[in-house]
């Protein structure tokens, strides 16, 4: 929810097409609000700079975990398959973020010849 909605009080549409659970929405509010992440105006939620930056953050965490995986899963790849070392290896160096795709398919293509 990077946008405001309505408040759940005055829609409860609101709340029936996000599915969230009607009997907590309204203590969820009041935490949220007190944490600083959600402000109430009027009959509409809108999340604060604070809390735009938490929801950033915690995106930013999960992507991070993917690409820790994606690295994972190509030295476990390069393991079993040693013909693919090059390609694994740029595979890698694009995850963690060392080449951009522009310089791992460079690198593929020097080795490849």
């Amino acid at each position: 929810m990077l946008a405001e909605v309505s408040h759940p009080d005055t829609d409860p549409m609101a709340v029936a097409v996000r599915d969230l659970e009607e009997a907590s929405i309204a203590d969820d509010v009041r935490t949220l609000s007190w944490m600083g992440l959600l402000e109430v105006k009027g009959e509409r939620l809108a999340i604060t700079p604070h809390g735009r930056a938490v929801h950033f953050e915690a995106e930013c965490a999960v992507l991070s975990a993917r690409l820790v995986e994606v690295s994972l899963f190509a030295d476990d790849l390069q393991r079993r398959t040693p013909s693919l070392d090059a390609e694994l290896h740029a595979l890698r160096q694009l995850a963690n973020g060392a080449w951009s795709v522009t310089e791992a398919v460079a690198y593929v293509e020097r080795r490849g010849h």
